[in-house]
């Protein structure tokens, strides 16, 4: 979710909080101002007259809040240079997506894209993720997978370069190994392990997830892992566009891969508010 939304989302939800409660207590205030015995109508007059006091000090509290949001807010969209990039970013990506992506499905959430790009991949070759982290999105693959032939790849040692402001080299390091049922880890860089793998490996891969985040690393799968690509072989990238700097990315390493190769394509389906982008190979160079 976008740090605008975000706040959107939180001062609505002070809101809705303050609202609720305040019904809630003025409905069982009122309830017992009916009880059926009359000697304790000055009391619950009493307690009614607290139970507002209450609210109107708890309503003033959140208010306080709901302000310190909307002006940190109003800060933010002025003067907040990450902000300023998520914003471009997204202007950028919707000219791409006006461009290029017409006809594409699009979806909510970044696994409802992945699910979706898995439906589209065919049977008999390999499923191939770069970029594993957590196993997450392994998981959605050897599901969709039933578990046969499903490879993920990762050093677990973090980025080996900086990537993004505030994502230095290392980052998303892990000290132990995700446990995925179905699949098949390959441990190390990706420029020291793919070569090896795919001599030992021989066939196409049906599907293959970029989840690299680098240029350099989305460049040496594509290099290698692009003349296993076959007609319907789908390639899903995890940051394609739609954040700060994406055109230097996974974006710039799959032109790259198509001007060389000279593949034939289709854009398939992507995420609205996020950077997934499924492709469909649709003819070999």
């Amino acid at each position: 979710m976008s740090q605008q939304r975000q706040d959107r989302f939180t001062a609505r939800s002070l809101g809705l909080a303050v609202r609720r409660k305040a019904a809630l207590a003025l409905r069982r205030a009122a309830t017992r101002l009916h009880d059926p015995y009359p000697g304790r109508l000055h009391e619950l007059e009493q307690e009614l007259r607290r139970t507002r006091a209450e609210l109107h000090t708890e309503i003033v509290r959140q208010g306080d809040r709901v302000l310190d949001r909307v002006v940190e807010f109003e800060i933010r969209s002025r003067r907040d240079i990450v902000y300023a990039g998520d914003q471009d970013a997204a202007l950028q990506s919707n000219v791409f997506a006006r461009e290029n992506l017409i006809g594409a499905k699009h979806f909510g959430h970044p696994k409802e894209t992945l699910q979706h790009a898995l439906s589209l991949a065919p049977r008999g070759g390999m499923a191939l993720e770069f970029g594993v982290a957590s196993g997450n999105t392994l998981r959605t693959i050897a599901t969709a997978r039933g578990g046969i032939e499903v490879y993920g790849f990762d050093s677990f040692d973090g980025l080996p370069e900086a990537w993004l402001n505030g994502m230095p080299a290392g980052a998303f390091a892990r000290d132990d190994l995700p446990e995925v049922p179905g699949a098949e880890l390959v441990v190390g860089l990706f420029s020291d392990t793919l070569g090896e793998f795919l001599d030992k490996h021989p066939g196409p891969v049906d599907f293959l997830h970029v989840d690299s985040d680098l240029y350099s690393s989305a460049k040496t799968v594509l290099d290698l892992v692009g003349p296993r690509l076959q007609v319907g072989s789908i390639v899903h990238f995890d940051e394609f566009f739609n954040f700060p700097g994406w055109q230097r990315h996974e974006y710039r390493a799959w032109l790259e891969h198509v001007d060389k190769t000279g593949v034939s394509y289709e854009y398939e389906a992507y995420t609205y508010n996020d950077n997934q982008v499924t492709v469909r190979i649709t003819g070999l160079g």
